[in-house]
């Protein structure tokens, strides 16, 4: 005699999809930081594309953005020792374009940008692929994902590969280098450098922890690290 198939309804559960991709907590429209400002290092690709850092910068009292800060900025993070050190890793093709400055205490704000020119870098080596990036990583003092921040740092030529196609040492202490000067770069025209973090909504976790709301608010970098030798990518389906 076969067994019977027939399986009672009252036996099964409910089960609930779950897509991990999405951020269940994450609450539509404009950023919006309080007392912060979004700056973008902008880099030109020798593709013709751009890749952009977005980072923000805590300012106190009124904003009080100009072209000539965000042109104060871009000058800071491309002149020096440490930038001419790391631009000798980087393609002539490849380079800063920009530094842009927007208000982000309030929606919907205008972009300020740099007039100043572009900075390529200075290896006649051959430039990587555009996707190959190095990280530097931002962190505050606080604990956990949304405490903490990444910059994927692209433009580099071949003379940065290291053996074993790891990222060279001395390409390494040059971006680690760089990073180092990126507060002060903000901290010379009135930011704080932070985590901007938006407003997100309540939400249960797909354990089932439960997450309180959160007002939007910021967190102060207390230290830029680049934690490690390995090639990363800022796409995540490679060349096309």
């Amino acid at each position: 005699m076969s067994r019977s198939r027939v399986v009672s309804l009252e036996n099964f559960q409910t089960f609930q999809a779950i897509n991990v991709l999405s951020d269940p907590g994450a609450i539509g429209g404009p950023v919006v930081v309080p007392q912060c400002a979004q700056i973008v290092i902008r880099w030109a690709l020798d593709n013709g594309k751009f890749g952009n850092n977005v980072l923000y910068g805590r300012y106190a009292g009124s904003f009080a953005g100009t072209t000539a800060q965000a042109d104060a900025i871009k000058t800071a993070l491309t002149t020096g020792a440490s930038w001419t050190a790391l631009a000798a890793f980087f393609s002539v093709q490849q380079g800063i374009s920009a530094v842009t400055i927007r208000n982000v205490n309030i929606a919907d704000q205008p972009v300020l940008s740099s007039n100043t020119t572009f900075v390529p870098g200075t290896s006649a080596s051959t430039a990587l692929p555009n996707e190959v990036s190095a990280v530097i990583t931002l962190r505050t003092a606080f604990t956990g994902p949304q405490n903490r921040g990444r910059m994927y740092i692209p433009g580099w030529a071949s003379n940065s590969v290291g053996a074993i196609n790891i990222i060279a040492g001395g390409a390494v202490t040059a971006l680690q280098n760089w990073a180092a000067t990126i507060p002060g770069a903000l901290s010379g025209s009135g930011y704080t450098l932070v985590i901007g973090q938006k407003a997100r909504a309540a939400y249960t976790g797909s354990t089932g922890t439960q997450h309180p709301a959160r007002a939007a608010t910021s967190q102060a970098v207390t230290s830029l690290v680049v934690r490690d030798n390995h090639w990363d990518s800022t796409r995540r389906r490679g060349l096309k």
